[in-house]
């Protein structure tokens, strides 16, 4: 080996030994550094051939190993920071599902005075205690007072939803303005790795802040990342490309619809998170347009139960007024409008108005109207709906169908007259769409007929009195002939005297409903204890992987400063071959004087 050699040789190892301990400075200085990613230098020997004055052969070329820096790297493993980054968009979503469902947890919480489970038991037992007490002021008081609270207990939770979606739709816009702004930044950080690398000297620093840009933008979206050389870095959002080199397509927020769509760009195409994960704006999304209409949807179809289940039972009553058929609550349901939690509202206006007590029949005392209904169906048809047929019985004269149902009290009569008892109703066509029909050979009353069926009104000659026959379906054009009429008899039921039954049918409807309301407000809970299991789990599997992470690519501070102790050892090595060379080129030069 030639005295060159050594020289050679000493020198490359300084140099490599000296890059390795740059490296070690380098990675304990950024130890506490975010993001960072730990750089390694790989050394690899180098042949050096060497010909000269101080060969040990000068008839010969000597070919001595030298060392040099094979590869500066940033240490990294690409699909360990995927499975993190996944995990941490799973983790972000199943957090924001459960803060905002937490947030309706306690609104529904059953266990206050002011639930909608204890408004509802508490119009029942208010409705109880008016059966057993029906004149009493006070319990009719305190009746109005707890249907109150239920119409603002309907009211505040219709509020507190529409607060709650308000509040996620303005976290949306706010995620998905963050987001574009990742991505913008990501395809920045892009340009300025790709031109480091063409002039040869890659900039990691660049890489690692790109690492931790996707990392905080997994918390918004469920990236996925794919870098090749020929392609450069791909950033693709539900198998969408987001980001493509130094090119980024914004998401945009479409409020055109009946919730809002986050869609890719201007190509329409929407975001649909799936069931579960998706990160925040995901979960936003599945809320906005899942979650948070269905609990309305559910309280609207409450507060419509508790209006028409009222109403029905309280039709039925008289109040202190002596009016009947009244409704207790405003009934708003319609062609183009529906009972809702946010518009639910009382129709009586004081204590007098209650209908508690079962409406007096026609002819006795206090009686002055009543409904008889006959059920649904077709009288030509014994299997039309209800099977009216199977309940009638030809009377004796004219074979006229009579219901036999009870008879009003010998000594009570009809308006006009009428006697109490079994009575005819004749109905007839009368062309087009209306038919006609008499009580008793009395004058023709005309009713239009829809596809619904009608309510027959018969009045009386001017007394206020009226019956009323709720006929629904069972009469329509088909059933009369243009040359035949239809012949059927009703009887007026006298009720007991005292009779609470309407009072004690709302308060078992009332309570019947409770257990809807304390379901909605479980189904909430449930789903609030979905998310937290769903973010604790996905939080460990989060800091498992980051674990891992850590010890591939992280720093140690120990494992570093035992390799810069060994480094220096090395260059102490390195330069006393260099001074040996010195050393035995100065003894050659002074043989050679």
């Amino acid at each position: 080996m030639s005295v060159n050699s050594l020289f050679d040789i000493g020198s490359t190892s300084l140099r490599a030994v000296g890059e390795k301990i740059d490296a070690t400075s380098q990675n304990i200085a950024n130890a506490e550094s975010e993001g960072y990613r730990r750089r390694r230098v790989s050394l690899s020997s180098r042949s050096v051939a060497t010909t000269g004055l101080y060969t040990s052969n000068g008839a010969q070329d000597v070919t001595s190993s030298g060392v040099g820096v094979e590869k500066f790297e940033r240490v990294r493993d690409g699909m360990l920071v995927a499975a993190r980054n996944e995990a941490r968009s799973s983790e972000s979503a199943a957090r924001e599902e459960g803060r905002v469902l937490g947030v309706l947890e306690g609104a529904l919480a059953t266990d206050t005075d002011a639930s909608l489970s204890a408004s509802l038991e508490g119009l029942a037992d208010g409705f109880s205690t008016l059966a057993n007490n029906p004149e009493s002021q006070g319990v009719r008081e305190s009746v109005l007072g707890r249907a109150r609270q239920l119409t603002d207990t309907f009211g505040r939770l219709d509020q507190r939803l529409g607060e709650l979606t308000t509040d996620t739709e303005n976290a949306l816009a706010g995620n998905v303005e963050e987001a574009n702004g990742l991505l913008g930044k990501v395809a920045s950080l892009n340009e300025q790795i790709e031109t480091a690398r063409s002039g040869g000297s890659p900039d990691y620093a660049a890489e690692d802040q790109r690492d931790q840009t996707v990392k905080e933008l997994s918390k918004l979206l469920p990236v996925q990342a794919q870098e090749n050389r020929s392609d450069g870095f791909t950033l693709t959002v539900d198998g969408m490309t987001v980001v493509q080199g130094t090119e980024a397509t914004n998401l945009s927020v479409d409020q055109s619809g009946d919730t809002p769509a986050v869609e890719f760009g201007k190509t329409g195409v929407e975001f649909s998170p799936g069931q579960e994960g998706g990160g925040e704006i995901g979960a936003q999304a599945r809320l906005l347009n899942d979650t948070l209409p269905g609990v309305q949807g559910r309280l609207d179809t409450l507060a419509d139960s508790v209006v028409k289940d009222v109403n029905e039972a309280h039709r039925k009553g008289a109040d202190q007024n002596g009016d009947t058929g009244e409704n207790f609550f405003v009934d708003k349901s319609g062609p183009t409008s529906e009972n809702t939690a946010g518009n639910i509202e009382l129709n009586v206006d004081g204590p007098d108005d209650i209908a508690a007590v079962a409406t007096p029949a026609l002819g006795t005392p206090g009686g002055k109207e009543t409904a008889v209904t006959i059920g649904q169906g077709d009288f030509g048809d014994t299997e039309g709906a209800g099977q009216i047929e199977s309940r009638l019985t030809n009377g004796p004269e004219s074979g006229a169908s009579t219901v036999e149902v009870s008879s009003i009290s010998p000594d009570g009569n009809l308006p006009g007259d009428l006697e109490g008892g079994t009575f005819d109703v004749t109905v007839e066509d009368a062309g087009g769409s209306s038919l006609d029909f008499t009580v008793d050979g009395g004058s023709a009353q005309t009713v239009d007929v829809g596809p619904d069926g009608n309510t027959i009104t018969l009045e009386d000659d001017g007394s206020s009195n009226t019956l009323k026959l709720d006929v629904g379906t069972a009469f329509a054009d088909g059933d009369v002939g243009a040359t035949e009429t239809k012949e059927f008899s009703v009887t007026v039921d006298d009720p007991l005297s005292g009779d609470t039954g309407p009072a004690q049918t709302i308060a078992d409807r009332s309570s019947d409903l409770t257990t809807d309301a304390t379901d909605l407000a479980a189904s909430v809970g449930t789903q609030v204890q979905e998310a937290s299991t769903k973010e604790e789990a996905q939080a460990a599997v989060g800091e498992r992987v980051q674990a891992q992470i850590e010890d591939v690519s992280g720093v140690s501070v120990d494992q570093q400063l035992s390799s810069l102790i060994e480094q220096q050892q090395q260059f102490a090595a390195s330069a006393r071959v260099l001074t040996t060379a010195r050393e035995v080129s100065s003894t050659l030069l002074s043989i050679a004087r």
